[in-house]
């Protein structure tokens, strides 16, 4: 997977505030950077990550996809991670729900985007996470996201 990082802070705040899906090119995973666009470290060890979004297996007709902020074995300052979930329509991405964790002082920071969907229901879905914080007294942030290729089946703990 090719790694591609969207920089600064502004515009990952910004980003995460829209009801409207953002055109990023970085898919499952991009690393922290500086504003000054310099990377902080290596894609694997410090930026966010989301996950494939997935019929939930513990909540009845609910979409989840995990999203974090981490930095292994760094404090990232207000550590805040936001992740949106939308789902494929005839018009294009609909926003479903947003959810926030942070700002918190730790390493990692996560949240689960837990979305209602139709028993039954077939979607695309796509999930946004966009991380953000102080790292060695500079400001950072990453944006990534993931989603199906094929629609999935909203079901009963499937």
């Amino acid at each position: 997977m090719a790694v591609v990082t969207v920089a600064g802070t502004a515009n990952a705040a910004h980003a995460a505030d829209k009801d409207e899906s953002t055109a990023l090119s970085t898919r499952g995973q991009a690393a922290y950077q500086q504003q000054q666009l310099r990377a902080l470290a290596a894609a694997g060890d410090c930026g966010v990550r989301v996950d494939l979004p997935h019929a939930s297996y513990t909540t009845d007709n609910q979409i989840h996809t995990r999203v974090e902020s981490f930095c292994q074995g760094t404090t990232i300052v207000n550590n805040t991670i936001t992740g949106k979930s939308y789902r494929s329509r005839w018009y294009g991405w609909e926003h479903r729900r947003t959810k926030t964790n942070g700002p918190k002082t730790a390493w990692r920071v996560r949240v689960t985007v837990d979305v209602d969907c139709d028993y039954g229901s077939w979607h695309r879905w796509r999930t946004e996470g966009f991380g953000s914080g102080i790292l060695d007294g500079q400001p950072v942030s990453a944006a990534a996201y993931e989603e199906n290729d094929d629609e999935i089946q909203c079901g009963s703990n499937n």
